[in-house]
């Protein structure tokens, strides 16, 4: 019985250990901590590693928003047979992503956890509108980042959603002028929101998106290095026009 325990306890150690745990940020945390922001096209995987389990790809920068050039990527996993639970990913010829990168060593890596969008093999006229608008999102990020100093963006979600669309999504007559918007918030200690400064705004219903954050919004405690418990975070809303008619899509998403 003792030698079943003791084999339970080494299985059960094994899976916490190799369990993947990737820890997923904010659109504009993402690029504020990326060396290298860009639509990329895999061209060929090679160069297999299986004792390392890594390979290589070779790239194609399609468009760069931030960054400096480079042409190879080190993938983890095994070409067509990566493993989840060690945050492995497969990457194939003719993919396109707009990816976050971080240079380690000067090398560029990728895993399941690294920051990513999956994009179609060719581009659509869907797609270049949406790439289109999250380049408006890096450009405002840019040029002003001496407004976010000090401050980390955050999550906010619905306590009470029973639905698959929140309030915000629900806003009729919704037609923004641009398609995201910031707002600094200060949080009391039940993670509501207590004071809300906008930054910058939708420039349509901006009252009443801001009467929901402060009404029916929980915010996710941000992660500060120099602060164990911050009380101000900002706040990213996005307008995602391409849910307008699905019924399970956020039209209005905090993230």
């Amino acid at each position: 019985m003792k030698k079943l325990t003791l084999l339970l306890f080494l299985l059960l150690s094994i899976i916490k250990v190799s369990a993947c745990k990737c820890v997923y940020e904010t659109l504009p945390q993402n690029y504020q901590s990326a060396n290298f922001v860009g639509v990329i096209k895999i061209l060929k995987v090679y160069d297999e590693n299986t004792e390392q389990r890594t390979y290589k790809a070779d790239i194609e920068i399609e468009k760069m928003y931030k960054g400096t050039i480079f042409k190879t990527i080190n993938v983890r996993g095994l070409i067509g047979n990566s493993y989840s639970g060690a945050c492995e990913v497969d990457v194939l010829p003719n993919e396109r992503y707009l990816i976050f990168l971080n240079k380690y060593d000067n090398i560029s890596s990728i895993s399941s956890c690294t920051p990513k969008s999956k994009l179609g093999n060719r581009p659509t006229k869907a797609e270049k509108l949406w790439l289109k608008n999250q380049e408006k999102v890096f450009t405002y990020l840019d040029n002003n980042k001496f407004r976010f100093m000090g401050l980390q963006f955050t999550r906010c979600y619905d306590e009470n959603q029973t639905e698959y669309k929140s309030d915000l999504s629900k806003i009729s007559g919704f037609k923004p002028k641009q398609p995201f918007a910031i707002y600094k918030v200060k949080i009391n200690d039940r993670s509501k929101i207590q004071e809300i400064t906008p930054v910058t705004t939708f420039g349509s219903k901006d009252s009443i998106i801001e009467n929901i954050l402060k009404t029916k919004m929980k915010v996710s405690t941000p992660t500060s290095f120099w602060d164990p418990n911050p009380k101000e975070a900002l706040l990213f809303l996005s307008y995602n026009e391409e849910n307008i008619n699905d019924p399970y899509g956020e039209v209005i998403s905090c993230d």
